[in-house]
């Protein structure tokens, strides 16, 4: 009895998050709006114990805003750059951390501040938050 309540509880946790994640097509931002959607946000995300709440600033810089500007071991800094490209079923907002480092996703709402940002291989797709200028997103 014990093991199908854990078997039922790890089943219904996976399929909730899997129905959270929309990447079909009638749900898609694309274009200009997609560069306005994400432009001056900070977007929070999670992926198991990685968690992301990178400010998009106007002009491409990328800023992680880590535990805060003035964190003495791990304050707000500069992690690379993003930049929108394409139209219509091209659209793509992506990420450059560095050589080798560079990610990109079709971005598609879900409800209110959510999206699901689906991710070209390799990059993992993601549930994430919009939140307005750069702010934290709370995870510490």
């Amino acid at each position: 009895m014990k093991r199908l309540l854990i078997i039922s509880v790890v089943w219904l946790a996976w399929s909730s998050g899997a129905a959270m994640a929309d990447c079909s097509a009638n749900t898609r931002i694309t274009g200009n709006a997609l560069a306005t959607l994400v432009s001056g946000k900070t977007v929070c995300a999670m992926l198991g114990s990685e968690k992301w709440q990178e400010y998009h600033k106007p002009g491409g810089d990328l800023i992680d805003w880590k535990r805060g500007a003035n964190h003495p071991i791990d304050p707000t800094a500069k992690v690379g750059t993003w930049s929108t490209s394409g139209s219509g079923s091209s659209s793509r907002v992506s990420y450059n951390y560095g050589p080798g480092k560079v990610y990109s996703y079709e971005v598609h709402s879900t409800a209110g501040a959510a999206y699901t940002f689906c991710g070209d291989a390799p990059a993992p797709t993601l549930d994430v938050n919009l939140v307005s200028g750069q702010v934290s997103c709370g995870f510490y």
